[in-house]
């Protein structure tokens, strides 16, 4: 019986690794928020002006409400 179970296990560990998908196999991501807009991090400097970013928030128009996207700032 002890070795029936072994065996069965040992079965089931080399099968494991066949089944377990690589790295590259799957790979998905969920972003919530402005990720693809934020290109320069929380600010950065053109010249003399430093440029901060607001984030995406959600807006009521007319009784309706739409995503405004994030954007950035000019701060002198």
């Amino acid at each position: 019986m002890k070795k029936k179970l072994a065996v069965m296990l040992a079965a089931l560990l080399c099968l494991s690794g066949v089944a377990v998908p690589t790295a590259n196999a799957l790979r998905f991501f969920i972003s919530l928020g402005d990720d693809a807009y934020y290109v320069h991090g929380p600010g950065y400097w053109v010249g003399p002006v430093y440029y901060i970013w607001v984030p995406g928030h959600w807006e009521r128009h007319h009784g309706e409400k739409f995503w405004v996207h994030g954007y950035y700032v000019a701060r002198r």
